[in-house]
């Protein structure tokens, strides 16, 4: 049973400015969801939306808004029997809100279980350390290529690079007549029109891993017909919301890929989902990551864990981003390889000092 329920808003300075071809952040504000049963143990979840819908239409505030009126005090008291029960209480109206308390409710649980969250969802075998993938914003050339070199001496092996319409193909070309056989792929943020079709028809010959999101995100026609141009993958993002949305690209041909995050899917219980459905029609799949702290990203680490990942994911240590991450041990790249945790639950522990040294904003509810 949930007996209490508290939400920390955080503000985590970033090391760099992070630049897209939609935004540019500094720093990464998230909430953070603690949940403790009638025996003491708690479990922690984290809601990834951005405080401006550039990415999707749920924002931090309005999700902060639904989870202290509506979510929390729904699940408050409840008697759980498994994590994925949650959903009774919630919809997918807020899915990165909704993703935050399910998680919080599955680490949670696996630590009752004292199974990891991969055992709780999965039950298969899973690799022990996976390969690190570095996500470069949009830079100068001279910047990407001096960050690139410097990365691949640490052992990293797959790139991928922030592209927009006015320099994308140039700079990717630069890339590739410099390092031939680096595993790299692009991420356009939605910034190409269809009737832009022959510069992602350019880029289609330099040899990437796919191209995420160069069109209008959910335009599945324009992803169908560019797709059927190209040979490189087309990888879709924030286009994939729902597994209804999966079925319309599968059905289409829309797309040959698809980058999952459980934020933007309303959670582990619907990644699972559609992670299943891309195994049964042979769409290739890996994992992407939020900009977010180490109790998100470590999900996510989980998640690449699985055997037929596409390519390495999104993940990167936490302290590229953050002078500090409320998890312990931090997320950490050793040649390139990150260490899978096999603990209960998150397989890490949070720090708490560091937890309410970056929250701004605190909510409490249950617990008299």
């Amino acid at each position: 049973m949930i007996e209490k329920i508290e939400l920390f808003h955080l503000h985590m300075p970033l090391k760099f400015t992070f630049k897209t071809a939609q935004t540019s952040l500094n720093h990464r504000e998230s909430l953070v969801i603690k949940v403790t049963d009638e025996l003491g143990n708690t479990g922690y979840g984290e809601v990834v939306a951005f405080n401006e819908p550039f990415y999707t239409k749920e924002t931090l505030p309005g999700t902060k808004r639904m989870l202290v009126d509506c979510f929390l005090p729904r699940l408050l008291r409840k008697e759980i029997k498994h994590p994925f029960e949650v959903h009774q209480w919630m919809d997918l109206t807020h899915p990165m809100g909704t993703a935050g308390l399910e998680n919080a409710v599955l680490d949670l649980f696996a630590r009752r279980q004292r199974q990891s969250v991969m055992d709780i969802v999965f039950n298969e075998d899973t690799y022990d350390e996976i390969y690190a993938g570095i996500v470069l914003g949009d830079l100068d050339i001279q910047s990407l290529l001096r960050q690139i070199k410097e990365y691949v001496n640490e052992g990293y092996i797959r790139f991928k690079i922030k592209i927009k319409p006015e320099d994308g193909f140039e700079k990717l070309k630069l890339i590739r007549e410099k390092y031939p056989d680096l595993m790299l792929l692009a991420d356009a943020n939605n910034s190409f029109y269809a009737e832009q079709g022959q510069e992602l028809k350019n880029i289609d010959e330099l040899g990437l891993l796919c191209i995420e999101e160069p069109l209008t995100a959910g335009d599945f026609l324009a992803y169908q017909k560019l797709q059927a141009q190209i040979k490189t993958p087309l990888c879709m993002d924030e286009s994939i919301q729902t597994i209804t949305d999966l079925r319309t690209a599968i059905k289409l041909n829309a797309c040959q890929c698809v980058n999952i995050k459980v934020g933007r899917v309303g959670g582990m219980y619907y990644a699972k989902q559609m992670i299943d459905l891309c195994r049964q029609h042979n769409i290739l799949y890996w994992i992407g990551s939020m900009v977010e702290s180490g109790i998100s990203k470590i999900l996510h680490v989980h998640l690449a864990s699985l055997k037929d990942n596409y390519i390495p994911g999104d993940l990167s240590p936490s302290r590229r981003y953050f002078p500090k991450d409320v998890i312990w041990p931090e997320i950490t790249a050793r040649h390139g390889l990150i260490l899978v945790p096999r603990g209960h639950g998150l397989g890490v522990e949070i720090d708490e000092e560091v937890l309410n040294y970056f929250a701004i904003d605190y909510f409490i509810t249950g617990g008299q």
